[in-house]
């Protein structure tokens, strides 16, 4: 078979899904049939027009900078857009740019490919809710377990000190008494928090400015723990973030990290620039996670720094939090760690994200 033009013109167009070409001033010279079929409108109407008239006008600032990446950079990128016709639900799609390349090795143009995915997003959805009701029913095991934990060293502690005629073993009684209640009250102020994270207004700002901030209140912090910070932070053109929360995000991993290294060493934030998200890595140089705890880390009153209900204040929800928050707001967190050498945590956000209520999480949806 020879692979003629006219061979790669009918593949084009029988791809299923939308597939389009622009020069590089975004005007179409290629729509395929599945375009056609998808936006209502034929290739004789579409070619030569500018191929963001396609998308929603509050997109297209956003398409705008991937195509220009695509195009200055000859890499691929993508990104999430809404179509709506008419009085039909508003559909999901995701955008793919890549570059045209000719014989010369020039970026002559981009392509755009895109696929339909609010079926995909709907069962999500529906996957996620059904994680959260299964998190519900862990969360309620584990309280009660650490509840039970601290009501029966309470009925021990009394049940030892009644006969006890000595002031002595009272007093040690009530200071026992009074450790396990602020036990319980952590775990309960803990739970209303990540609950209330919910309905939590949040103020929005840019990108620069929440990490600026972050980064010199943990440089004191670092500074007293005897800890090196290096902090190494893109410039980012950003939309607007939930600077509250991202913050939150920010601290308790911070914090975590600072735990680890008890005797000193070096605390890296870094952030960077991929496609259309925002990389956000927190490295620490300290005593790092067994493997066996790493599948467990996002779940509530999970713990790596001491069994729960014991002194201390390692208690509660920790990563479980973290990771509602990130799934809030549309990004994900992955964790890897090698004992003895240090953990890195990665946060990945899109860049453009519309305002507006944030899916609950599981602690949120108790009340």
């Amino acid at each position: 078979m020879t692979l003629d033009d006219q061979f790669f013109k009918h593949l084009a167009q029988s791809l299923g899904f939308i597939f389009v070409a622009v020069d590089r001033e975004l005007k179409i010279v290629f729509w395929n049939q599945k375009a056609a079929e998808y936006f209502g409108q034929s290739a004789e109407q579409m070619i030569g027009r500018d191929f963001l008239e396609v998308l929603q006008e509050a997109e297209r600032d956003a398409a705008q900078r991937l195509f220009d990446s695509t195009l200055s950079t000859s890499t691929s990128g993508e990104m999430e857009i809404h179509y709506q016709s008419g009085d039909e639900p508003r559909k999901t799609l995701v955008l793919i740019t890549s570059p045209i390349i000719d014989g010369t090795g020039a970026c002559i143009g981009a392509s755009a490919s895109i696929r339909d995915i609010t079926e995909r997003r709907r069962l999500s959805r529906e996957l996620g809710k059904t994680r959260r009701m299964a998190s519900l029913g862990k969360m309620a095991a584990a309280i009660t377990h650490h509840f039970n934990n601290i009501l029966g060293g309470m009925m021990t502690s009394i049940d030892y000190a009644l006969p006890s005629d000595s002031a002595r073993e009272l007093r040690r009684t009530l200071r026992l008494l009074a450790q396990s209640i602020g036990r319980a009250t952590r775990i309960t102020k803990q739970l209303s928090a990540f609950a209330a994270s919910e309905n939590q207004q949040d103020e929005w700002s840019d990108l620069g400015p929440v990490m600026d901030r972050f980064i010199e209140r943990l440089r004191r912090q670092a500074e007293a723990a005897g800890i090196h910070l290096v902090a190494r932070i893109d410039a980012i053109p950003s939309g607007p973030f939930e600077s509250n929360r991202l913050t939150s995000i920010l601290e308790s991993l911070a914090q975590n990290a600072i735990d680890a290294m008890p005797e000193g060493g070096t605390l890296t934030i870094e952030m960077t620039h991929q496609e259309e998200s925002a990389v956000i890595v927190v490295s620490d140089s300290g005593c790092g996670i067994p493997e066996e705890s790493l599948d467990h880390l996002f779940e509530p009153f999970y713990t790596t720094k001491g069994e729960l209900g014991a002194e201390g204040v390692n208690i509660g929800l920790g990563l479980a939090a973290v990771h509602g928050l990130v799934t809030e707001m549309g990004g994900t967190i992955s964790i890897t760690s090698k004992v003895g050498q240090g953990t890195q945590v990665r946060l990945r956000f899109p860049l453009h994200r519309e305002r507006g209520k944030l899916e609950p999480t599981a602690a949120a949806q108790m009340h």
